[in-house]
């Protein structure tokens, strides 16, 4: 009997300490910002881009549909200088991405996105008079984790593979660096939007 009444001690209190985890938890969460809109500039491709003697800059908007999961939508615009020749390489980049968090009911922690990218590319040049353009579809599988940062910030560190399975046009010289195929990785710093 002495037995029975610990046993039955033993799990209340158990399952009042999970509770009460649970409950920390949850209100942890619903004490940080509630993150549903989020926007960032891509600083990567104005890098890319001066290290290439362009100049480039993108926009990503985030934003929640339901818990765990979120829409992304990117632009970007970019000039190159291809070194090919005396081509540069004018481009106008569209991306779209779905992303699922596990780990949080926000658009904050790890996260797996699925989404593609359509790439237009004007090439113009001095010497010649003949214009040429092309268009490249691509698709991205990414994961990532995305770190709350103090002033309504979060710092999303990421992968991905792009697989590039539409090609229309030539890419000269270091459009191609732009362009390539094959893993991608990054550093963003994104800022929560308040409703």
């Amino acid at each position: 009997m002495i037995f029975l009444i610990l046993s039955a001690n033993a799990f209340c209190q158990s399952e009042e300490n999970s509770a009460s985890a649970e409950a920390e938890f949850s209100n942890s969460e619903e004490n940080e910002v509630v993150i549903t809109h989020l926007w960032s500039l891509d600083f990567a491709l104005l890098a890319t881009q001066l290290t290439n003697l362009g100049i480039g800059i993108g926009v990503q908007y985030e934003r929640q549909i339901v818990p765990h999961f979120a829409l992304k939508g990117y632009f970007g615009h970019a000039v190159i200088n291809t070194r090919y020749e005396d081509y540069y390489c004018v481009t106008v980049s569209f991306g779209a991405f779905t992303e699922w968090y596990p780990l949080s009911r926000q658009m904050r922690k790890l996260y797996v996105g699925m989404g593609g990218y359509f790439d237009y590319l004007g090439y113009v040049s001095d010497e010649s008079q003949n214009e040429e353009s092309g268009t490249i579809l691509s698709v991205i599988p990414q994961i990532g984790y995305k770190f709350s940062l103090p002033w309504h910030l979060l710092l999303d560190v990421h992968c991905g593979y792009k697989y590039a399975y539409q090609t229309n046009g030539e890419i000269y010289g270091k459009a191609g660096d732009y362009l390539k195929r094959g893993f991608q990785y990054g550093l963003s710093l994104k800022r929560v939007l308040q409703q």
